[in-house]
This record gives C-alpha cells, sequence and structure tokens, in this order.
C-alpha cells in the first residue's frame, strides 16, 4: 500500500505546485510563506518522482532498459530536487546552471527514454503504462499553466496499476 502512497503523493504534489502557480509566487527570490512554499513543493515534486520513477519501472517492466532509463530520469529528479534548493531557497545563484540545469536535462532525458522504452516494449500493457512517464514530462513541461493536473492523472493510473498488483499478489 505504500506504493499506492507514493504514486498519489507524486502526482498530488506535482499538482498543487502546477496549481500554486496561478497566484505567481516568486520562487526564485523567495520573502513571504507562500513563496517558501513554492520553493519546497517544487523540491518535494521531484524529490518523490525520484523515489518512484524506479518503483514504477520494476512494476511496468522488467527488462533492464527499462529500469536503466527510469534511474537515469530519477538520477536528474533528484539532482533537481535538492539544486533547487540550494538555488532558489539558499539564493546560490552558480547551483542553477551547475545543478539545476543538468538535473532537468537529465529528468526530460530520462522520461522521453523511459516512454520511448515502454512504448517499443512488447505487449500492448507496456506500450499504454508509457503514458506514465509521459503525461509526467508534459505535464511538467507545462508545469506553470496547471500541467501538474496531467501529472496527477498519470500517477493516479500509476497508483491503480500498483493497487491491482498488489491485491492480484495477495490473492
Amino acid at each position: 500500500m505504500l506504493l499506492v502512497l507514493l504514486f498519489v503523493v507524486v502526482g498530488g504534489l506535482w499538482c498543487a505546485r502546477s496549481l500554486m502557480s496561478f497566484t505567481d509566487p516568486n520562487f526564485t527570490d523567495p520573502g513571504g510563506a507562500w513563496d517558501w512554499l513554492a520553493v519546497v513543493l517544487l523540491s518535494a515534486a521531484a524529490g518523490s518522482l525520484a523515489l518512484a520513477l524506479p518503483k514504477f519501472a520494476r512494476l511496468a517492466g522488467r527488462s533492464r532498459v527499462v529500469l536503466g532509463v527510469a534511474l537515469i530520469a530519477a538520477t536528474g529528479a533528484a539532482l533537481s530536487a535538492v539544486s533547487n534548493l540550494i538555488e532558489d531557497g539558499g539564493g546560490i545563484e552558480w547551483a542553477g546552471d551547475w545543478l539545476y540545469l543538468p538535473g532537468v536535462l537529465l529528468l526530460f532525458l530520462g522520461l522521453s527514454a523511459f516512454t520511448l522504452a515502454l512504448g517499443l516494449s512488447a505487449g500492448s500493457m507496456f506500450r499504454l503504462l508509457a503514458l506514465v512517464p509521459a503525461g509526467t514530462l508534459v505535464g511538467i513541461l507545462l508545469l506553470e499553466s496547471g500541467g501538474g493536473l496531467l501529472v496527477l492523472a498519470a500517477w493516479l493510473v500509476a497508483a491503480r496499476l500498483a493497487q491491482r498488483r498488489l491485491n492480484f499478489v495477495s490473492v
């Protein structure tokens, strides 16, 4: 059940941070509590994604390629989570160029490769599961305009799959 909860939390955090964008928080130079919440939510969303991606890869497909590209995306998510706190939270600007941007690049390349790896997998179910990393990628790209809703939808699908697998195993 913790896996299902993790997947729901991933979607919920990205959705909350995305919807927060409509209030224009100043996350690059946080001053108030709302601004700080935007910084922390983005890092928490990216950090939870880093934890969830390898778990979803193991659930979705057993191939080394699928797990490998999920780990690339997870590494990028973890790096961007930490560097966001350093750059925006700590006001250390060099972390944006030297840590955050490479992390986001790894995340986007990893999510793209993860989508392809699942999409090219044998079996129609695996091809449908490619919608989770694809929806995550598109949702993050559209984060400031409500894309977090797409990330939420993608990870609710992942949570449902995890729930079904857990129910199947326990029977």
